[in-house]
C-alpha cells in the first residue's frame, strides 16, 4: 500500500543519510552510478519536465581545472593501451565538472555548474575504466586530504546524454559499438561531450579570461542536439532545446549531464534518418522504447527479462527487416531480453529499459531513467487519481530517490503518495 511504501522508505531514511560518502561514488555491490542532481530537486511549478538553458547559470575558470598529481605519467600509458583498444579515439580538450550546486528558491538560478578544462586523455588515465583501482583510490585520498576535494585529481570530463522521445511517444535508444572506449554492448541515448573549443577555449588551459560563461552554457545545451545530429542523422531543425533533467556519476567518477530533448520526427522517421548518421560506427544497433512504463514495470531489483547463457535472438532495429545501419556489428545480442509478452504488451526492451536492467542499459542512461521517474511522479498535472501504472511509477521513483540520497524529492514524493492514498 501507499502507507506501508511511506512508511518503510521513513523508517530507511536515516540510515541512508548516515552513510553517504563524501566523494559520492557508489560503493562495491552497490548500484554503480549516482544521480548527483535532480531537476526533481527544484521547486514544484518551475521547471516543468526539466530546466531550461536560461535557468542554469556556470562558473567557468582555470581554478575549476585538474590538480596535477605525481603518478600522473600513468596517464600516458592508460592512453596508449586504450588506444590499441578503440584506435578511432582521438585526444581533445573536455570541461571538467568541478561541482554543481541546485538552488531552491523560486527566482534566479535553479543550478549553478562549476566547471573548467581538461581532456580526453586526462579521462582516460584517471577516470576510465582501465584505471586501477589502487591509483584511483590514491587520487581520491591525496585529494581530500591535500585539497579538500575528494575529485581534485580526476579529469571529471563533464559528458552529456539525452533521453530522444519521438513524436509519436517513444524513446531512441542506440547499442553502442565496439569502437567505442566505454561500455560496448550495451544501449543509451544520443551521448558526447560538450567542446570547449566550440565555445572559444584555445589550448593554454591555464588561460581561460575573456570566455564567457553564456557561451560555456550554450556549448552544453548545443552538444545534445549536435549529438543527436550526428547519432541519428536527425536534423536540428527537426529537435526541440533540450531540457535538463538531472546529472550523475559512474562508478570511475565520470559525471554527465541528462537531458530530454523531443523531436517532431516519428519513430519510423527516425529509422529512415539512422541511415545519414555521420557517427554511424559508434553504434551497432537501434531500437525504440514506449515512453511510458508498461503497467508490469519491474523495479529496479526485480528484473527478469534475459535468455539462457549461449542463446542468440534476433533483435529489432528501428527498420523492420534491415540489417542496421551502422559500420561496426550487427544486429544481433547474445542474452537479449525475451520476447515473452506480459499482461501490458509491452516489449521487453521496453522493461529493461525501465527496469534499468544493467545488462542491457549503460549506467548514464540508467541514471537519466531514474531521473524521468523522479519528475514524472511529481508532474503537477498527474493529480490524486491513479492506476496501476501509476503506482508503479511512484514507487520506483521513490526508491530513485531512496538510493541517490535525494532526500528531499523523496519526502515531496512521499507527500504526494498520501495525498493519493487519500491522506491530507
Amino acid at each position: 500500500s501507499a502507507t506501508g511504501k511511506v512508511a518503510m522508505a521513513s523508517n530507511t531514511m536515516a540510515s541512508k543519510r548516515a552513510r553517504i560518502d563524501e566523494d559520492k561514488t557508489p560503493a562495491s555491490g552497490e548500484i554503480d552510478y549516482r544521480v548527483v542532481f535532480s531537476a526533481a530537486q527544484v521547486p514544484a511549478g518551475r521547471a516543468g519536465f526539466g530546466i531550461g538553458e536560461e535557468d542554469v547559470a556556470i562558473e567557468f575558470g582555470a581554478s575549476f581545472n585538474r590538480v596535477a598529481h605525481p603518478s600522473d605519467g600513468g596517464i600516458d600509458l592508460a592512453w596508449q593501451a586504450k588506444l590499441r583498444e578503440s584506435p578511432k579515439m582521438w585526444d581533445a580538450l573536455k570541461f571538467r565538472l568541478a561541482s554543481l550546486e541546485v538552488h531552491k528558491t523560486a527566482d534566479g538560478p535553479a543550478v549553478t555548474i562549476r566547471v573548467g578544462v581538461t581532456s580526453y586523455k586526462d579521462y582516460v588515465g584517471t577516470n576510465a575504466d582501465g584505471v586501477p583501482a589502487a591509483r584511483l583510490a590514491t587520487l581520491r585520498a591525496d585529494g581530500r586530504a591535500n585539497h579538500g576535494d575528494a575529485y581534485a585529481h580526476e579529469s571529471r570530463a563533464l559528458g552529456v546524454e539525452t533521453v530522444l522521445e519521438t513524436s509519436d511517444g517513444k524513446l531512441v535508444l542506440l547499442r553502442r559499438s565496439e569502437g567505442v572506449a566505454m561500455f560496448r554492448g550495451v544501449f543509451n541515448g544520443p551521448s558526447g561531450h560538450p567542446e570547449p573549443a566550440d565555445a572559444g577555449v584555445k589550448a593554454d588551459l591555464t588561460n581561460l579570461d575573456g570566455i564567457e560563461p553564456a557561451a560555456v552554457r550554450r556549448e552544453m545545451f548545443d552538444a545534445v542536439v549536435k549529438e543527436c545530429v550526428e547519432e541519428t542523422g536527425i536534423p536540428a531543425a527537426a529537435l526541440s532545446r533540450p531540457r535538463l533533467i538531472g546529472a550523475m556519476i559512474d562508478s570511475f567518477g565520470k559525471p554527465d549531464l541528462l537531458f530530454h530533448t523531443r523531436t517532431s520526427l516519428t519513430a519510423e522517421q527516425v529509422g529512415t534518418c539512422l541511415t545519414n548518421a555521420s557517427e554511424a560506427w559508434e553504434s551497432s544497433a537501434a531500437d525504440v522504447v514506449d515512453a511510458t512504463p508498461p503497467e508490469d514495470v519491474e523495479s529496479r531489483a526485480g528484473a527478469d527479462v534475459g535468455k539462457g547463457s549461449g542463446e542468440e535472438e534476433q533483435f529489432r532495429c528501428l527498420r523492420p527487416g534491415e540489417p542496421a545501419p551502422f559500420a561496426h556489428g550487427a544486429s544481433v545480442l547474445r542474452n537479449p531480453p525475451t520476447r515473452t509478452d506480459r499482461a501490458s504488451g509491452a516489449s521487453a526492451m521496453t522493461r529493461a529499459f525501465w527496469a534499468r536492467d544493467p545488462r542491457f542499459i549503460s549506467p548514464v542512461t540508467r541514471a537519466a531513467v531514474d531521473c524521468v521517474y523522479m519528475l514524472e511522479s511529481l508532474r503537477a498535472e498527474r493529480g490524486t487519481a491513479g492506476g496501476v501504472r501509476e503506482e508503479r511509477v511512484m514507487d520506483n521513483a521513490l526508491d530513485a530517490a531512496m538510493d541517490h540520497e535525494l532526500f528531499d524529492v523523496a519526502r515531496a514524493i512521499e507527500r504526494r503518495m498520501l495525498t493519493r492514498a487519500g491522506f491530507a
